[in-house]
C-alpha cells in the first residue's frame, strides 16, 4: 500500500481554505479590496490615498489633500464600478473619502 505525496500548500492557502470552510469566505473577498486598493486605483491615486477597512458595505479611504478627497468624490461611481468588476462578491456598496 503506498501513501500518495501531494504538493505541500502554503500556510496562506491552509489558512484560506479553513476560513472559507468556516464561512468566512465573504469577509475575506471583502477586505481584499482594501488589500488590492492600490491595484484597483492605480498608483497616481495610491500614492495620494489609503483603504483603512471596512464599516458594513462601506469602504473607508484616507486621502492626503483636500482637493483629492473632492477629485475622488467626483470619481466614486467608476472607482465602484472598478471595484464591482474586479471583485464582484465584495458587496462593497459606498466608498468614504475622508482627510488624513
Amino acid at each position: 500500500m503506498s501513501k500518495r505525496w501531494r504538493e505541500p500548500e502554503t500556510l496562506g492557502e491552509i489558512l484560506k481554505a479553513s476560513l472559507e470552510k468556516w464561512d468566512f469566505g465573504p469577509t475575506l473577498l471583502r477586505y481584499e479590496v482594501v488589500e488590492r486598493w492600490p491595484i484597483l486605483v492605480g498608483p497616481q491615486i495610491a500614492t495620494k490615498s489609503r483603504a483603512l477597512g471596512l464599516q458594513g458595505d462601506l469602504l473607508l479611504v484616507e486621502v492626503d489633500h483636500p482637493a483629492w478627497v473632492q477629485e475622488l468624490n467626483l470619481l466614486k461611481n467608476q472607482l465602484l464600478r472598478k471595484i464591482r468588476q474586479e471583485l464582484p462578491r465584495s458587496g462593497i456598496k459606498d466608498i468614504r473619502f475622508s482627510l488624513k
